[in-house]
């Protein structure tokens, strides 16, 4: 579950400007590049409304195109991320199947193989995602490796695509995380190699980031992972992706002071948001109380443990386990009351 996960954590992002020679990558079309460029900088800033509207104007404009319903898919999927609320799966099934049938009429022109082949690819590995966040595991395997195998087809039509060398290469470092298996080849360093080719291209710089961080992070190259992250956030600075990516890292890199910094950031922007994600909230009152009890300061721990308490309303809401940390916090206070 959780390899499926990371494999396919697809959130759309792009920058305005780019080197020359990366410019075949972008719609050729001005209005349809500004619309797109607009709608993910929207979901960035986490103005979800907003960029929806953005995504629909697309198309309305471009029906005929995949990309408007891609990367209103995107969006979607990352608002429940980001959120965890409701999550209308018939809609975003129908937005995933509208640029699967968009994209057949690409792939059967040579001069726009590739870009059909990674049309199909980023719906089939939204799929992956999303089916194996909902627990149905053969089919998130299905539709990874289904990804895999277009995002292969994409490359060979033009090896320069690099919007599928930075999907490629996160599915290609993650299964290698299975290279124990018989004929599943290592391509750790090939698979990153691919990410950080990706990252200068418009499309793709704050995807290959977030791949990056996550990777980085796992490689224990916590540095260079670090580096990747405040990058974002200077941009972002209330992005919750990558403020999760930093509380991540400097946990593993046992960075407690900066740790601290980035659970409170986290969840000064998580309650500042529109749909407040109760599972995060309580995610973080629950390490900043082990970070007051660890300086003696019980009376500030259990003020952050009732709080957490208090969100006993909210169990069965959230896409987390809430009821679980709200076990944990009264675990710690019943350690407090017997110091």
């Amino acid at each position: 579950m959780i390899l499926l996960k990371y494999i396919f954590i697809i959130v759309f992002f792009v920058i305005v400007s780019a080197p020359p020679l990366l410019r075949a990558q972008l719609l050729r079309d001005q209005r349809q590049h500004a619309l797109i460029l607009r709608g993910i900088d929207q979901t960035l800033q986490q103005e979800y409304d907003t960029a929806e509207n953005t995504f629909q104007s697309f198309i309305k404009e471009f029906p005929m195109h995949p990309a408007g319903y891609l990367y209103l898919a995107g969006m979607l999927q990352a608002k429940n991320t980001d959120f965890g609320d409701r999550f209308n799966e018939d809609r975003y099934d129908s937005l995933l199947n509208a640029v699967v049938d968009l994209a057949e009429s690409l792939i059967q022109n040579p001069s726009s193989r590739a870009e059909g082949y990674f049309y199909t690819g980023s719906a089939e590995a939204f799929r992956s995602y999303t089916r194996s966040e909902n627990g149905n595991l053969p089919s998130g395997i299905y539709y990874g490796l289904s990804a895999g195998a277009s995002m292969e087809r994409c490359l060979e039509a033009d090896p320069g695509f690099f919007e599928a060398k930075n999907i490629l290469g996160s599915f290609y470092y993650w299964r290698s995380k299975m290279a124990w298996i018989p004929f599943i080849p290592d391509r750790t360093r090939e698979g990153i190699d691919m990410i950080m080719k990706s990252h200068a291209h418009p499309y793709e710089k704050h995807l290959a980031s977030h791949n990056l961080m996550v990777i980085l992070t796992e490689e224990k190259r916590y540095a260079e992972a670090e580096r990747y992250g405040l990058s974002m956030l200077t941009e972002y600075p209330e992005n919750r992706l990558f403020l999760w990516n930093m509380v991540t890292l400097y946990e593993k890199w046992g960075r407690n002071s900066h740790l601290q910094t980035a659970v409170e950031r986290l969840l000064a922007s998580t309650l500042k948001a529109n749909v407040i994600n109760r599972y995060t909230e309580a995610s973080c009152r629950l390490k900043l109380a082990r970070f007051a009890m660890e300086r003696g300061n019980n009376s500030a721990a259990k003020e952050e443990l009732l709080r957490v308490n208090a969100l006993q309303q909210f169990v069965g809401s959230t896409k987390g386990n809430l009821k679980k940390k709200i076990g944990q916090a009264n675990d710690l206070l019943k350690t407090i009351e017997r110091r």
